[in-house]
Protein backbone atom coordinates (compact mmCIF):
# COMPACT_ATOMS: atom_id res chain seq x y z
CA UNK A 1 0.00 0.00 0.00
CA UNK A 2 2.84 1.96 -0.47
CA UNK A 3 1.15 3.80 -3.22
CA UNK A 4 -1.36 4.93 -1.37
CA UNK A 5 0.43 6.44 1.43
CA UNK A 6 3.19 8.08 -0.91
CA UNK A 7 0.08 10.13 -1.75
CA UNK A 8 -0.61 10.96 1.44
CA UNK A 9 -12.00 -22.12 35.16
CA UNK A 10 -10.80 -24.73 37.34
CA UNK A 11 -7.30 -23.94 35.07
CA UNK A 12 -6.24 -20.55 36.77
CA UNK A 13 -6.40 -21.09 40.59
CA UNK A 14 -7.38 -17.83 42.75
CA UNK A 15 -3.62 -17.81 44.28
CA UNK A 16 -2.21 -18.00 41.23
CA UNK A 17 -4.29 -14.89 40.13
CA UNK A 18 -3.31 -13.35 42.94
CA UNK A 19 0.39 -13.52 42.13
CA UNK A 20 0.17 -12.50 38.11
CA UNK A 21 -1.96 -9.40 39.58
CA UNK A 22 0.84 -8.84 41.72
CA UNK A 23 3.14 -8.74 39.02
CA UNK A 24 1.25 -6.15 37.28
CA UNK A 25 1.41 -3.08 39.65
CA UNK A 26 1.85 0.67 38.09
CA UNK A 27 5.34 1.97 39.20
CA UNK A 28 7.20 1.26 42.66
CA UNK A 29 5.47 3.47 44.88
CA UNK A 30 2.41 2.22 44.30
CA UNK A 31 0.28 -0.88 44.25
CA UNK A 32 -2.38 -0.67 41.39
CA UNK A 33 -3.40 -3.71 39.53
CA UNK A 34 -3.89 -3.90 36.17
CA UNK A 35 -7.47 -4.67 34.73
CA UNK A 36 -5.62 -5.89 30.78
CA UNK A 37 -4.10 -4.29 28.17
CA UNK A 38 -5.13 -2.94 24.40
CA UNK A 39 -2.81 -3.68 21.26
CA UNK A 40 -3.24 -1.88 18.32
CA UNK A 41 -0.81 -3.93 15.54
CA UNK A 42 -0.54 -2.44 11.99
CA UNK A 43 1.51 -3.85 9.36
CA UNK A 44 2.12 -2.69 6.19
CA UNK A 45 4.57 -2.99 2.98
CA UNK A 46 4.76 0.42 2.93
CA UNK A 47 7.52 0.47 5.39
CA UNK A 48 9.23 -2.21 3.32
CA UNK A 49 9.51 -2.65 -0.25
CA UNK A 50 7.03 0.13 -0.98
CA UNK A 51 4.98 -1.22 -3.05
CA UNK A 52 1.81 -3.36 -3.32
CA UNK A 53 2.71 -7.24 -3.53
CA UNK A 54 2.43 -10.29 -2.01
CA UNK A 55 1.62 -9.53 2.10
CA UNK A 56 -0.22 -5.96 1.68
CA UNK A 57 -1.59 -5.53 4.98
CA UNK A 58 -1.93 -6.30 8.33
CA UNK A 59 -4.49 -5.54 11.33
CA UNK A 60 -4.94 -7.18 14.32
CA UNK A 61 -6.76 -5.48 17.57
CA UNK A 62 -6.35 -7.92 21.07
CA UNK A 63 -7.19 -7.39 24.11
CA UNK A 64 -4.76 -9.11 27.17
CA UNK A 65 -5.77 -9.95 30.46
CA UNK A 66 -4.81 -11.93 33.32
CA UNK A 67 -7.38 -14.14 34.88
CA UNK A 68 -9.35 -17.40 33.66
CA UNK A 69 -9.74 -18.43 30.29
CA UNK A 70 -13.11 -19.35 28.81
CA UNK A 71 -13.20 -23.55 29.62
CA UNK A 72 -12.96 -24.54 25.97
CA UNK A 73 -9.82 -22.89 25.74
CA UNK A 74 -8.66 -24.45 28.76
CA UNK A 75 -9.59 -27.98 27.88
CA UNK A 76 -7.68 -27.47 24.38
CA UNK A 77 -4.53 -26.69 26.90
CA UNK A 78 -4.63 -29.13 29.17
CA UNK A 79 -5.21 -32.00 26.15
CA UNK A 80 -1.79 -30.85 24.83
CA UNK A 81 0.73 -33.59 26.07
CA UNK A 82 3.81 -30.25 25.65
CA UNK A 83 1.77 -27.17 27.28
CA UNK A 84 2.93 -26.50 30.96
CA UNK A 85 0.55 -24.65 33.31
CA UNK A 86 2.62 -22.31 35.17
CA UNK A 87 1.95 -20.02 38.00
CA UNK A 88 0.58 -17.48 36.07
CA UNK A 89 -2.23 -17.49 33.57
CA UNK A 90 -3.41 -15.06 31.06
CA UNK A 91 -5.40 -14.83 27.86
CA UNK A 92 -5.84 -12.79 24.24
CA UNK A 93 -8.68 -12.30 22.54
CA UNK A 94 -8.15 -10.83 18.97
CA UNK A 95 -9.24 -9.65 15.86
CA UNK A 96 -7.34 -9.26 13.01
CA UNK A 97 -7.39 -8.98 8.86
CA UNK A 98 -4.60 -9.69 6.44
CA UNK A 99 -4.44 -8.76 2.37
CA UNK A 100 -2.50 -10.27 0.28
CA UNK A 101 -1.83 -9.47 -3.55
CA UNK A 102 0.27 -10.14 -6.66
CA UNK A 103 3.43 -8.17 -7.77
CA UNK A 104 1.27 -6.77 -11.03
CA UNK A 105 -1.99 -5.59 -9.45
CA UNK A 106 -2.78 -3.74 -12.27
CA UNK A 107 -3.60 -6.67 -14.25
CA UNK A 108 -7.19 -7.80 -14.95
CA UNK A 109 -6.19 -11.13 -15.97
CA UNK A 110 -5.34 -14.34 -13.50
CA UNK A 111 -1.75 -13.89 -13.40
CA UNK A 112 -0.51 -18.16 -12.50
CA UNK A 113 2.82 -17.77 -11.86
CA UNK A 114 1.83 -14.83 -8.89
CA UNK A 115 0.38 -15.65 -5.91
CA UNK A 116 -3.25 -15.15 -5.68
CA UNK A 117 -5.48 -12.44 -3.91
CA UNK A 118 -6.76 -13.45 -0.59
CA UNK A 119 -8.22 -11.58 2.09
CA UNK A 120 -8.22 -13.24 5.62
CA UNK A 121 -10.63 -12.58 8.38
CA UNK A 122 -9.88 -13.67 11.50
CA UNK A 123 -10.45 -13.87 15.40
CA UNK A 124 -8.32 -15.60 17.86
CA UNK A 125 -8.02 -16.81 21.94
CA UNK A 126 -5.17 -17.37 23.37
CA UNK A 127 -3.83 -19.11 26.44
CA UNK A 128 -0.08 -17.79 27.74
CA UNK A 129 1.11 -19.98 30.68
CA UNK A 130 4.52 -18.84 32.76
CA UNK A 131 5.87 -22.04 34.07
CA UNK A 132 9.53 -21.36 34.90
CA UNK A 133 10.72 -18.43 36.40
CA UNK A 134 14.21 -18.04 38.31
CA UNK A 135 16.67 -14.43 38.92
CA UNK A 136 18.10 -14.56 35.51
CA UNK A 137 15.62 -16.65 33.16
CA UNK A 138 11.95 -17.03 32.53
CA UNK A 139 10.10 -19.32 30.43
CA UNK A 140 6.19 -19.77 28.60
CA UNK A 141 3.73 -20.96 26.20
CA UNK A 142 1.26 -19.95 24.28
CA UNK A 143 -1.50 -22.09 22.80
CA UNK A 144 -4.64 -20.73 20.89
CA UNK A 145 -7.49 -21.24 18.40
CA UNK A 146 -8.11 -19.20 15.07
CA UNK A 147 -11.19 -19.12 13.46
CA UNK A 148 -11.78 -16.85 10.03
CA UNK A 149 -12.63 -16.68 6.50
CA UNK A 150 -10.68 -16.68 3.49
CA UNK A 151 -12.67 -15.52 -0.07
CA UNK A 152 -14.73 -12.37 -0.81
CA UNK A 153 -16.47 -13.07 2.43
CA UNK A 154 -13.44 -11.28 4.17
CA UNK A 155 -13.83 -8.26 2.21
CA UNK A 156 -9.92 -7.98 1.07
CA UNK A 157 -11.30 -6.09 -2.23
CA UNK A 158 -13.64 -3.92 -0.32
CA UNK A 159 -11.13 -2.84 2.14
CA UNK A 160 -7.79 -2.18 -0.11
CA UNK A 161 -9.85 -0.53 -3.09
CA UNK A 162 -12.43 1.45 -0.54
CA UNK A 163 -8.71 2.88 1.09
CA UNK A 164 -7.28 3.31 -2.52
CA UNK A 165 -10.71 5.08 -3.35
CA UNK A 166 -10.64 7.44 -0.34
CA UNK A 167 -7.43 8.86 -0.80
CA UNK A 168 -7.53 9.02 -4.78
CA UNK A 169 -4.75 6.49 -6.08
CA UNK A 170 -4.91 3.48 -8.45
CA UNK A 171 -6.60 -0.01 -7.75
CA UNK A 172 -5.85 -3.16 -7.53
CA UNK A 173 -7.73 -4.64 -10.62
CA UNK A 174 -7.64 -8.49 -9.99
CA UNK A 175 -9.72 -9.71 -7.12
CA UNK A 176 -12.00 -10.76 -9.36
CA UNK A 177 -9.54 -14.16 -9.39
CA UNK A 178 -9.02 -14.18 -5.25
CA UNK A 179 -9.32 -17.19 -3.40
CA UNK A 180 -12.69 -18.16 -2.56
CA UNK A 181 -14.79 -18.70 0.39
CA UNK A 182 -13.64 -21.00 3.17
CA UNK A 183 -13.60 -21.12 6.64
CA UNK A 184 -10.28 -21.20 7.88
CA UNK A 185 -9.13 -23.39 11.43
CA UNK A 186 -5.81 -23.40 13.27
CA UNK A 187 -4.22 -24.23 16.38
CA UNK A 188 -1.13 -22.18 17.83
CA UNK A 189 1.29 -22.94 19.81
CA UNK A 190 4.93 -21.10 20.91
CA UNK A 191 7.47 -21.88 23.39
CA UNK A 192 9.46 -19.31 24.35
CA UNK A 193 12.51 -19.09 26.92
CA UNK A 194 14.02 -15.57 28.17
CA UNK A 195 17.94 -15.09 29.62
CA UNK A 196 18.83 -12.28 31.03
CA UNK A 197 22.33 -11.11 31.76
CA UNK A 198 23.37 -7.66 33.15
CA UNK A 199 24.77 -5.17 30.72
CA UNK A 200 26.52 -1.47 30.65
CA UNK A 201 25.10 1.46 31.63
CA UNK A 202 22.56 0.20 33.66
CA UNK A 203 21.05 -2.03 30.61
CA UNK A 204 20.61 -5.70 30.62
CA UNK A 205 21.08 -8.28 27.41
CA UNK A 206 18.11 -11.01 26.71
CA UNK A 207 18.55 -14.33 24.63
CA UNK A 208 15.47 -15.77 23.57
CA UNK A 209 14.85 -18.98 22.00
CA UNK A 210 11.33 -20.14 20.88
CA UNK A 211 9.72 -22.91 18.97
CA UNK A 212 6.30 -22.72 17.24
CA UNK A 213 3.59 -24.50 15.49
CA UNK A 214 0.45 -24.26 13.53
CA UNK A 215 -1.85 -27.04 12.46
CA UNK A 216 -4.84 -26.26 10.31
CA UNK A 217 -6.46 -25.22 6.94
CA UNK A 218 -4.97 -22.25 7.02
CA UNK A 219 -1.73 -22.63 8.05
CA UNK A 220 0.60 -25.65 8.72
CA UNK A 221 4.05 -25.68 9.67
CA UNK A 222 6.64 -25.52 12.35
CA UNK A 223 9.46 -23.38 13.29
CA UNK A 224 12.32 -22.78 15.59
CA UNK A 225 13.72 -19.07 16.08
CA UNK A 226 15.78 -16.87 18.47
CA UNK A 227 15.18 -12.80 19.95
CA UNK A 228 17.97 -10.90 21.21
CA UNK A 229 17.34 -7.95 23.03
CA UNK A 230 19.28 -4.81 24.41
CA UNK A 231 17.78 -2.18 26.67
CA UNK A 232 16.03 -0.73 30.06
CA UNK A 233 13.34 -2.69 31.33
CA UNK A 234 13.31 -5.81 29.59
CA UNK A 235 11.90 -7.53 32.91
CA UNK A 236 8.86 -5.55 32.29
CA UNK A 237 8.02 -6.67 29.04
CA UNK A 238 7.58 -9.86 26.99
CA UNK A 239 8.14 -8.52 23.49
CA UNK A 240 5.77 -6.74 21.38
CA UNK A 241 3.02 -8.67 19.47
CA UNK A 242 3.13 -10.23 15.76
CA UNK A 243 0.47 -11.10 13.35
CA UNK A 244 1.09 -15.00 12.45
CA UNK A 245 2.85 -16.55 11.25
CA UNK A 246 5.54 -14.18 13.16
CA UNK A 247 7.68 -13.91 15.98
CA UNK A 248 5.77 -14.71 19.18
CA UNK A 249 4.76 -11.94 21.19
CA UNK A 250 1.59 -10.01 23.84
CA UNK A 251 0.53 -6.89 24.07
CA UNK A 252 2.13 -7.30 28.37
CA UNK A 253 4.13 -5.10 29.51
CA UNK A 254 4.52 -3.89 33.51
CA UNK A 255 3.71 0.09 33.51
CA UNK A 256 6.54 1.75 35.47
CA UNK A 257 6.69 5.45 36.04
CA UNK A 258 10.40 4.58 34.69
CA UNK A 259 10.73 5.18 30.67
CA UNK A 260 11.58 1.74 29.59
CA UNK A 261 13.71 0.84 26.09
CA UNK A 262 14.98 -1.99 24.20
CA UNK A 263 16.21 -3.18 20.58
CA UNK A 264 15.77 -6.21 19.48
CA UNK A 265 16.47 -8.69 16.33
CA UNK A 266 15.74 -12.09 15.34
CA UNK A 267 15.16 -14.53 12.90
CA UNK A 268 13.04 -17.75 12.38
CA UNK A 269 12.76 -20.42 10.03
CA UNK A 270 9.81 -22.51 9.27
CA UNK A 271 8.82 -25.42 7.28
CA UNK A 272 5.99 -25.32 6.01
CA UNK A 273 3.45 -27.75 5.08
CA UNK A 274 0.41 -25.74 4.16
CA UNK A 275 -0.51 -22.26 3.38
CA UNK A 276 -3.58 -21.64 2.08
CA UNK A 277 -2.57 -18.32 0.50
CA UNK A 278 -0.56 -19.86 -1.79
CA UNK A 279 -1.82 -23.43 -2.13
CA UNK A 280 -5.27 -22.29 -2.79
CA UNK A 281 -8.43 -23.42 -1.43
CA UNK A 282 -8.81 -26.58 0.34
CA UNK A 283 -11.82 -27.90 -1.02
CA UNK A 284 -12.45 -26.59 -4.12
CA UNK A 285 -10.36 -25.80 -7.49
CA UNK A 286 -8.49 -22.23 -6.71
CA UNK A 287 -5.72 -20.56 -8.10
CA UNK A 288 -2.70 -21.55 -6.23
CA UNK A 289 1.47 -21.53 -6.97
CA UNK A 290 3.88 -23.95 -5.56
CA UNK A 291 5.20 -22.81 -2.61
CA UNK A 292 8.53 -23.24 -1.12
CA UNK A 293 8.69 -25.81 2.23
CA UNK A 294 11.44 -22.92 3.90
CA UNK A 295 10.71 -19.62 4.98
CA UNK A 296 12.91 -17.87 7.11
CA UNK A 297 12.17 -14.00 8.38
CA UNK A 298 14.18 -11.68 9.78
CA UNK A 299 13.06 -9.22 12.40
CA UNK A 300 14.72 -6.09 13.90
CA UNK A 301 12.82 -2.57 15.52
CA UNK A 302 12.63 -0.97 18.55
CA UNK A 303 10.44 -0.47 21.56
CA UNK A 304 9.70 2.40 24.23
CA UNK A 305 7.40 2.18 27.27
CA UNK A 306 6.51 4.53 29.59
CA UNK A 307 4.10 4.71 32.03
CA UNK A 308 1.29 2.97 30.22
CA UNK A 309 2.13 2.97 26.86
CA UNK A 310 4.46 0.89 25.26
CA UNK A 311 5.43 1.63 21.42
CA UNK A 312 7.24 -0.59 19.35
CA UNK A 313 8.34 -0.09 15.42
CA UNK A 314 9.45 -2.73 13.63
CA UNK A 315 10.80 -4.43 10.39
CA UNK A 316 10.55 -7.69 8.37
CA UNK A 317 12.39 -9.48 5.94
CA UNK A 318 10.82 -12.38 4.61
CA UNK A 319 12.65 -14.76 2.02
CA UNK A 320 10.51 -15.87 -1.07
CA UNK A 321 7.12 -18.10 -0.37
CA UNK A 322 6.77 -19.52 -3.81
CA UNK A 323 8.39 -20.78 -7.09
CA UNK A 324 9.25 -17.72 -8.99
CA UNK A 325 8.50 -15.17 -6.45
CA UNK A 326 10.99 -12.39 -7.65
CA UNK A 327 12.21 -11.17 -4.73
CA UNK A 328 12.16 -10.93 -0.73
CA UNK A 329 9.14 -9.70 0.97
CA UNK A 330 9.56 -6.43 3.23
CA UNK A 331 7.00 -4.79 5.59
CA UNK A 332 7.08 -2.92 9.00
CA UNK A 333 4.82 -2.89 11.63
CA UNK A 334 3.70 -0.65 14.20
CA UNK A 335 2.41 -1.65 17.48
CA UNK A 336 0.46 0.55 20.03
CA UNK A 337 -0.21 -1.09 23.54
CA UNK A 338 -1.63 0.39 26.90
CA UNK A 339 -2.54 -0.80 30.21
CA UNK A 340 -6.12 -0.10 31.61
CA UNK A 341 -5.85 0.22 35.61
CA UNK A 342 -8.98 -1.12 37.24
Amino acid sequence: MDRVYRRLAPFARPARLRLLAGLLMLGAGQAQAIEGFWSLQLENDLFGSGDDQFYSHGTEISYFRPGEPPAWLATVARNLPFFELGETQAVQFSLGHKIYTPQDTQATELLPDDRPYAGWLFGNAELLSRFATTSSSQASNLVGVTIGVVGPAALGEEIQNGWHDLIGVERSLGWDNQLRNEIGVNLNYSRRWQFFESAPMSTEFEVAPHLTASLGNVFTYAGVGMMFRWGRGLRNDYAPPNIRPGFPGIPFFRPSTKPGWYLFAGAEGRAVARNIFLDGNTFVDSHSVDKKLLVADLQFGLAYQRGSVRVALSNVWRSPEFDGQPENTQFGSINLSFALAD
